[in-house]
């Protein structure tokens, strides 16, 4: 079931969203990706864990990991498992309006190593369970497009509205206060431009200067409505970026680091660590296949 690369996931010119329905009854060792992975449980038990833990798992557990994070499961008991792999260009460019959602954003951005959200595990609902099942259902069981019809991919991209809709209504409250029923576009803006130019060195007052905000403004309004302050997401996305390529290429570790904006390696190294636990070098070890 590992499967580690985009393009062991999505065909070429085919639907950036897949679905997978998994049966385990026996550990999997740990892995990683350089896409988005929702893992919806419809039964059985189970241990997820990450780099930064571990968390008991049954029917209605939602995990939802980054590019980058890696995971596994342990004691498995009967575990049925969807995988629903998303190419992050999907919320790059068709789902881009969801930075602008105060929940649906605040769960995008703050998916990580624990596979929680701000300490809070996801979960769905009874009601919401039985639709996202169906729905996975129907998308597992179909063979994998190699276009990118319209109505197909429209029924992917519903099925995963419903699934992150149904997993935000399980986060807790914001305990800022200061989340509303509207992102602000300073926020939106402000994502993008980090999301697009990793490599620049950004700092807090640049960044706030770029969106037409206060630097205190902008971090709280970020911090509020993505669940992350502005600084913290620059060096999330260039872990994930720097993940991908120690995945991806045989580029040095040094090399990599610069091309994500990292220009010294023992600082690269230890902000690495501090998203995925491990160093980049033995990150690339455990996970690149074939490795």
């Amino acid at each position: 079931m590992h499967r580690v690369r985009l393009a062991e996931v999505f065909p070429p010119g085919g639907p950036p969203i897949v679905a997978e329905r998994f049966e385990l009854r026996s550990d999997t060792s740990a892995h990683s990706h350089d896409f988005i992975e929702l893992a919806v449980v419809i039964g059985g038990t189970a241990t997820h864990v990450t780099a930064a833990g571990e968390r008991d798992l049954d029917r209605g557990s939602v995990t939802m990991l980054r590019p980058g994070d890696w995971h596994g499961y342990r004691h498995c008991h009967r575990l049925i498992v969807y995988n629903v792999y998303v190419g992050p260009e999907v919320f790059r460019r068709d789902l881009a309006w969801i930075r602008a959602d105060p929940y649906l954003g605040r769960l995008l951005h703050t998916a990580g190593r624990s596979g929680h959200h701000s300490g809070h595990p996801l979960r769905l609902d009874p009601a919401a369970l039985r639709v996202v099942e169906t729905g996975l259902a129907e998308i597992a069981g179909r063979p994998r497009p190699t276009a990118h019809p319209g109505p197909a991919y429209a029924v992917r991209a519903g099925m995963l509205l419903c699934l992150l809709g149904g997993s935000a209504a399980s986060l807790s409250p914001d305990p800022t206060g200061e989340r509303t029923d509207r992102g602000h576009p300073a926020v939106v803006a402000a994502a993008q431009l980090l999301e697009n130019d990793v490599q620049r060195a950004w700092n807090l007052d640049d960044l706030a200067s770029a969106v037409n905000v206060s630097p205190a403004y902008l971090a709280r309004l970020f911090t509020a409505q993505l669940g992350i302050p502005p600084m913290t997401c620059l060096g999330r996305l260039r872990a994930e970026r720097a993940a991908a390529l120690l995945i991806e290429t045989d580029l040095p570790v040094a090399a990599i680091g610069r091309l994500v904006g990292w220009h010294d390696p023992n600082y690269a190294s230890r902000r690495f660590r501090h998203f995925f636990a491990l160093s980049p070098a033995a990150y690339r070890a455990r996970f690149r296949p074939g490795g």
